[in-house]
Protein backbone atom coordinates (compact mmCIF):
# COMPACT_ATOMS: atom_id res chain seq x y z
CA UNK A 1 0.00 0.00 0.00
CA UNK A 2 2.91 2.04 0.07
CA UNK A 3 5.31 3.79 3.00
CA UNK A 4 5.84 7.41 3.81
CA UNK A 5 9.26 8.51 2.46
CA UNK A 6 9.79 10.83 5.43
CA UNK A 7 12.99 10.28 8.58
CA UNK A 8 14.11 7.32 6.61
CA UNK A 9 16.52 6.58 9.27
CA UNK A 10 14.14 5.26 11.44
CA UNK A 11 12.66 3.29 8.36
CA UNK A 12 13.61 -0.42 7.74
CA UNK A 13 15.73 -0.46 4.73
CA UNK A 14 14.53 -3.54 3.35
CA UNK A 15 11.17 -1.45 2.34
CA UNK A 16 12.45 0.62 0.37
CA UNK A 17 10.76 -0.26 -2.56
CA UNK A 18 7.50 1.23 -1.32
CA UNK A 19 9.02 4.43 0.39
CA UNK A 20 6.94 7.25 -1.18
CA UNK A 21 4.27 5.57 -3.08
CA UNK A 22 0.52 4.72 -2.62
CA UNK A 23 -1.06 5.89 0.58
CA UNK A 24 1.97 6.81 2.55
CA UNK A 25 1.75 5.11 5.43
CA UNK A 26 3.59 6.10 8.44
CA UNK A 27 3.78 2.94 10.07
CA UNK A 28 5.89 -0.22 10.87
CA UNK A 29 4.31 -2.92 8.79
CA UNK A 30 4.72 -5.72 11.56
CA UNK A 31 3.37 -3.47 14.21
CA UNK A 32 0.26 -1.92 11.96
CA UNK A 33 -0.71 -5.74 10.86
CA UNK A 34 -0.86 -6.94 14.09
CA UNK A 35 -3.02 -3.80 15.34
CA UNK A 36 -5.65 -4.42 12.59
CA UNK A 37 -6.05 -8.25 13.38
CA UNK A 38 -6.69 -6.84 17.14
CA UNK A 39 -8.78 -3.80 15.91
CA UNK A 40 -10.79 -6.66 13.58
CA UNK A 41 -11.78 -8.22 16.60
CA UNK A 42 -12.76 -5.17 18.17
CA UNK A 43 -15.02 -3.34 15.78
CA UNK A 44 -18.35 -4.61 17.10
CA UNK A 45 -20.43 -1.00 17.60
CA UNK A 46 -17.94 0.86 16.88
CA UNK A 47 -19.95 3.79 14.31
CA UNK A 48 -17.59 6.79 14.08
CA UNK A 49 -13.40 7.06 13.95
CA UNK A 50 -11.56 10.28 14.43
CA UNK A 51 -7.44 10.41 13.79
CA UNK A 52 -6.05 13.95 15.04
CA UNK A 53 -2.59 13.92 13.43
CA UNK A 54 -3.24 12.23 9.54
CA UNK A 55 -0.22 14.15 7.47
CA UNK A 56 -0.73 12.18 4.38
CA UNK A 57 -3.78 10.34 5.31
CA UNK A 58 -2.86 6.64 4.83
CA UNK A 59 -3.46 5.32 8.24
CA UNK A 60 -6.48 6.61 8.47
CA UNK A 61 -8.12 5.46 5.12
CA UNK A 62 -6.71 2.05 5.87
CA UNK A 63 -8.15 2.12 9.38
CA UNK A 64 -11.72 3.63 7.95
CA UNK A 65 -11.87 0.86 5.50
CA UNK A 66 -10.62 -1.56 7.89
CA UNK A 67 -13.36 -0.78 10.43
CA UNK A 68 -15.84 -0.71 7.51
CA UNK A 69 -14.65 -4.20 6.12
CA UNK A 70 -14.90 -6.13 9.26
CA UNK A 71 -18.15 -5.34 10.33
CA UNK A 72 -18.23 -1.64 11.86
CA UNK A 73 -20.74 0.38 11.14
CA UNK A 74 -19.65 3.42 10.03
CA UNK A 75 -21.44 6.90 9.93
CA UNK A 76 -18.78 9.13 10.26
CA UNK A 77 -15.09 9.78 9.70
CA UNK A 78 -12.92 12.44 10.62
CA UNK A 79 -9.82 13.69 10.69
CA UNK A 80 -7.81 16.77 12.09
CA UNK A 81 -3.95 18.35 11.32
CA UNK A 82 -2.96 21.67 10.68
CA UNK A 83 -2.04 20.85 7.65
CA UNK A 84 -4.30 21.35 4.42
CA UNK A 85 -5.91 17.74 3.77
CA UNK A 86 -3.98 15.39 1.09
CA UNK A 87 -4.56 14.37 -2.58
CA UNK A 88 -5.53 11.43 -0.58
CA UNK A 89 -7.71 12.19 1.34
CA UNK A 90 -9.64 14.08 -1.15
CA UNK A 91 -9.55 11.01 -2.89
CA UNK A 92 -10.78 9.53 -0.68
CA UNK A 93 -13.49 11.48 0.22
CA UNK A 94 -14.73 11.59 -3.19
CA UNK A 95 -15.16 8.62 -3.65
CA UNK A 96 -17.21 8.46 -0.29
CA UNK A 97 -19.53 10.60 -1.68
CA UNK A 98 -19.63 8.26 -5.37
CA UNK A 99 -20.50 5.69 -3.05
CA UNK A 100 -23.04 7.49 -1.10
CA UNK A 101 -24.92 8.75 -4.46
CA UNK A 102 -24.70 4.98 -5.90
CA UNK A 103 -26.61 4.22 -2.85
CA UNK A 104 -24.42 2.56 -0.51
CA UNK A 105 -25.04 3.96 3.27
CA UNK A 106 -23.09 7.30 3.55
CA UNK A 107 -20.17 7.94 5.46
CA UNK A 108 -20.46 11.68 6.83
CA UNK A 109 -16.80 12.75 6.12
CA UNK A 110 -14.83 15.82 7.58
CA UNK A 111 -11.49 17.11 7.88
CA UNK A 112 -10.68 19.96 9.54
CA UNK A 113 -7.32 22.13 8.62
CA UNK A 114 -6.95 23.15 12.27
CA UNK A 115 -5.42 22.39 15.92
CA UNK A 116 -7.20 19.87 17.80
CA UNK A 117 -7.16 22.63 20.60
CA UNK A 118 -9.72 24.48 18.46
CA UNK A 119 -13.53 25.23 19.39
CA UNK A 120 -14.64 23.19 16.48
CA UNK A 121 -12.70 20.36 16.86
CA UNK A 122 -13.65 19.73 19.90
CA UNK A 123 -16.98 20.79 19.50
CA UNK A 124 -17.48 18.04 16.59
CA UNK A 125 -15.82 15.69 19.40
CA UNK A 126 -18.75 16.64 21.64
CA UNK A 127 -21.12 16.28 19.13
CA UNK A 128 -19.68 13.07 17.35
CA UNK A 129 -18.57 11.31 20.26
CA UNK A 130 -15.98 9.16 18.34
CA UNK A 131 -15.87 5.42 19.43
CA UNK A 132 -12.67 4.65 17.89
CA UNK A 133 -9.81 7.47 18.14
CA UNK A 134 -6.41 6.96 17.13
CA UNK A 135 -3.97 10.29 18.90
CA UNK A 136 -1.07 10.82 16.23
CA UNK A 137 -0.67 14.85 16.90
CA UNK A 138 1.26 17.24 19.14
CA UNK A 139 4.00 15.21 20.08
CA UNK A 140 4.83 17.28 23.26
CA UNK A 141 3.69 15.72 26.71
CA UNK A 142 0.88 18.83 27.32
CA UNK A 143 -0.01 18.36 23.60
CA UNK A 144 -0.32 14.63 23.67
CA UNK A 145 -2.64 14.89 27.35
CA UNK A 146 -4.92 17.15 25.87
CA UNK A 147 -5.29 15.50 23.19
CA UNK A 148 -6.15 12.37 24.84
CA UNK A 149 -8.13 14.11 27.66
CA UNK A 150 -10.52 16.08 24.78
CA UNK A 151 -11.46 12.21 23.61
CA UNK A 152 -11.40 10.19 27.00
CA UNK A 153 -15.17 11.34 27.64
CA UNK A 154 -16.48 9.65 24.81
CA UNK A 155 -14.46 7.04 23.22
CA UNK A 156 -14.56 3.74 23.49
CA UNK A 157 -11.14 2.97 21.66
CA UNK A 158 -8.40 5.39 22.44
CA UNK A 159 -5.04 4.98 20.39
CA UNK A 160 -1.84 6.18 20.60
CA UNK A 161 1.25 6.59 18.09
CA UNK A 162 4.69 6.68 18.96
CA UNK A 163 4.48 4.86 22.56
CA UNK A 164 8.29 3.15 22.45
CA UNK A 165 9.76 5.79 20.41
CA UNK A 166 13.41 7.49 21.03
CA UNK A 167 12.52 9.89 19.41
CA UNK A 168 9.17 10.54 20.65
CA UNK A 169 10.09 10.58 24.84
CA UNK A 170 7.39 12.52 25.66
CA UNK A 171 4.41 10.50 24.16
CA UNK A 172 6.24 6.94 25.22
CA UNK A 173 6.66 8.53 28.78
CA UNK A 174 2.15 9.41 28.50
CA UNK A 175 1.38 6.20 27.58
CA UNK A 176 3.56 4.18 30.53
CA UNK A 177 1.98 6.45 33.00
CA UNK A 178 -1.80 6.01 31.07
CA UNK A 179 -1.15 2.39 31.90
CA UNK A 180 -0.99 2.67 35.52
CA UNK A 181 -3.49 5.67 35.82
CA UNK A 182 -6.23 4.43 33.55
CA UNK A 183 -5.60 0.82 34.43
CA UNK A 184 -9.08 0.69 36.70
CA UNK A 185 -10.89 2.02 33.44
CA UNK A 186 -9.43 0.95 30.22
CA UNK A 187 -7.19 -2.50 29.09
CA UNK A 188 -4.02 -1.83 27.10
CA UNK A 189 -2.62 -3.74 24.73
CA UNK A 190 0.65 -2.78 22.60
CA UNK A 191 2.00 -3.26 19.14
CA UNK A 192 5.74 -2.32 19.48
CA UNK A 193 7.56 -5.25 17.14
CA UNK A 194 10.93 -3.63 15.87
CA UNK A 195 13.10 -4.28 12.52
CA UNK A 196 16.54 -5.68 13.53
CA UNK A 197 17.80 -3.43 10.47
CA UNK A 198 17.16 -0.37 11.79
CA UNK A 199 19.47 1.17 14.78
CA UNK A 200 17.10 2.37 17.57
CA UNK A 201 13.40 1.79 18.87
CA UNK A 202 11.01 4.00 16.96
CA UNK A 203 7.03 4.72 16.48
CA UNK A 204 4.54 1.87 18.39
CA UNK A 205 1.41 1.16 18.46
CA UNK A 206 -0.81 1.72 22.23
CA UNK A 207 -4.50 0.77 22.31
CA UNK A 208 -6.58 1.13 25.00
CA UNK A 209 -10.13 -0.39 25.04
CA UNK A 210 -12.71 1.10 27.95
CA UNK A 211 -13.78 -1.92 30.04
CA UNK A 212 -17.19 -0.99 30.51
CA UNK A 213 -19.58 1.08 28.70
CA UNK A 214 -21.22 3.69 30.21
Amino acid sequence: MGLNDETLTEQPPEFSASFGKGLHIWQYPNQLAAYLVWLAKNVDGITSYMEIGCRWGGTFILVSEWIRKNGGRLHSITAVDPLEMSPLIQAYFDLLRGHAAAGHPPVEATYFCDLSTSLAVREAVERICPGLVFIDGNHELRGALSDHMLVRPYTRIIVHHDVCSQSCLDTAFLWETLKKLEAHEFDFVEFVDQYPSVQGIFLGIGAMKRKRLA
